[in-house]
């Protein structure tokens, strides 16, 4: 929020029309197209319907990437074709309409010269198909879902959060057995807990708010302690 750069997107919404202009995140590291991508597939599903997403996670602005608006049935994301909607399903469109744009636009700026001027286009009333054509290649991720087997499943951690707790994307709801063994990296864990205070000392799993499970440990992090990582393989088994 130090910079010019939120306050200038705002401006260009908020002069173009009447919409409600929300802050999801200022906070996720520069260039990590990932981080994004799992957060919003931890958020976005609780925004009201009409909702227009501008994400701006683009290590690739001037360059002939795409820009892509995303309609999922209910809401609308506006993102670079760079894998950052990886989690988000739905119909793409390529935003190819230069009329929208502001004019004598940079080439480092495409969040206030063009998506925020899109956006603001989108929640006044504009149709989606006056954007561009639609697109059924985007980018995805250069990433592997967890696979899942009877009494075993190998995923990986996805995030750490700022309390050091270790996300993974394995989805306690898609498992079919009680897990008494979890692994990562050099880290074995038997126990588990449905809260964090209750856990008592140690590191411990649990099923966290988004459905898949942690490894935490009460008051502490996690990752340090553990010296765990984004991305190191973890295991859970019957």
């Amino acid at each position: 929020m130090r910079d010019h750069y939120v306050a200038a997107m705002k401006g260009v919404i908020a002069s173009r029309c009447d919409a409600m202009i929300d802050d999801l995140s200022h906070e996720l590291a520069p260039f990590d197209v990932f981080e994004a991508a799992w957060f919003l597939r931890g958020a976005a599903r609780y925004w009201p319907a009409g909702t227009v997403f501008v994400v701006v996670i683009d290590p690739g602005v001037g360059t002939t990437r795409r820009m892509l608006a995303v309609d999922d049935g209910a809401r609308i994301f506006l993102a670079p074709d760079n894998g950052v909607l990886h989690f988000i399903d739905g119909t793409a469109r390529s935003i190819e309409n230069e009329s929208l744009f502001l004019p004598d636009g940079s080439t480092t700026f495409h969040g206030r010269d063009r998506f925020a001027p899109v956006a603001a286009a989108i929640a006044s009333g504009l149709a989606l198909d006056e954007l561009g054509p639609r697109v059924d290649d985007r980018v995805r991720l250069d990433y592997t879902p967890p696979k899942y087997e009877s009494d075993r499943v190998t995923g990986c951690i996805v995030d750490v959060d700022r309390f050091g707790n270790c996300l993974t994307d394995i989805e306690h709801a898609r498992l079919g057995f009680e897990p008494q063994l979890l692994r990562a990296s050099g880290a074995s864990i038997t126990r588990s807990s449905q809260n964090y205070a209750e856990a008592g000392s140690g590191p411990f799993m649990i099923v966290g708010s988004s459905g898949c499970y942690e490894i935490s440990v009460t008051n502490e992090s996690a990752a340090e302690l553990l010296q765990l990582s984004r991305f190191d393989v973890v295991t859970i088994q019957s």
